[in-house]
């Protein structure tokens, strides 16, 4: 156990030392957040001045930019399309054979890659929100028991967002170009799953079918934990019901990279 946690450590730190080597890159990468909160909230400015409303779907203005911002940091976070284009291209080219002769796992190895990348998000985006309860007190986390809550839910988010990216990714052994499929879910997602505009803006027929799929729990619950919009009497539903998509997602994953393998003719092309 601890030389598997060693050796995916191992693979997170590479990971810290490749993103660093280019410091102006991802300094600028970390705070592109701050623009599409710009571009937001004139957009949004725009919107309630010219209508004259103080209220739209149950948010005042300050109240969306806030669940913008966070929706937006969630959306970073839990985001493995870059991850994934290297999956793709190592089942495509051949690559993926260094996995299956060494002690390794395809599946763990990139998701420690995708943390290690993620993680420098994460010191960035944890200043940010130190920084916002200190300058914009109770407009989110009112209590301590929502900080609990949020971690624990972005955590799901993370694992449910990579496992969906990786199910998609296995299709490549079928398919030539997978990376569309991943750029088309990478966009909607960002819309449906609630990053760029709280899902209570949809419509009751569309919020039906976004319900009934994983989506909301990669954006839409962790924020509205985070704002205090979802009691906590409902918090170990809403979990289980996002573990259970987890673990769903996991074993397809999971039984789609089986065949797959099955399929792999180990040369690339």
């Amino acid at each position: 156990m601890t030389v598997t946690v060693i050796k995916y450590y191992t693979v997170m730190r590479m990971t810290w030392i490749q993103a660093l080597e280019y410091k102006a890159n991802t300094v600028v990468g970390l705070f592109a957040v701050f623009s599409g909160i710009l571009i937001e909230y004139i957009l949004w400015e725009r919107i309630y001045e010219t209508r004259g409303l103080e209220v739209i779907n149950g948010f005042t203005l300050d109240q969306l930019i806030v669940y913008i911002f966070f929706g937006l940091m969630v959306g970073q976070l839990k985001s493995s399309w870059a991850t994934s284009f290297e999956m793709i291209d190592c089942i495509r080219s051949g690559g993926l054979n260094k996995y299956l002769i060494r002690p390794i796992s395809f599946f763990s190895y990139h998701f420690s890659l995708f943390m290690g990348y993620n993680s420098l998000f994460y010191f960035s985006y944890f200043t940010m929100v130190i920084l916002f309860q200190i300058f914009f007190p109770g407009w989110a986390f009112h209590n301590p028991i929502q900080v609990v809550g949020f971690i624990l839910f972005l955590g799901l988010a993370v694992f449910l967002s990579y496992c969906i990216y990786f199910l998609m990714v296995c299709s490549a052994f079928w398919f030539g170009e997978v990376r569309v499929l991943i750029l088309a879910f990478n966009l909607s997602n960002r819309v449906l799953a609630g990053s760029i505009i709280p899902l209570e803006f949809f419509p009751d027929y569309i919020l039906k079918i976004i319900h009934i799929t994983p989506l909301p729990f990669l954006v839409n619950v962790p924020v509205n934990i985070a704002l205090g919009n979802i009691p906590i009497s409902e918090w170990s539903v809403l979990f289980l019901q996002g573990s259970v998509w987890t673990l769903i997602m996991l074993i397809a994953g999971h039984i789609l990279y089986k065949i797959g393998i099955q399929k792999y003719e180990g040369y690339g092309g």
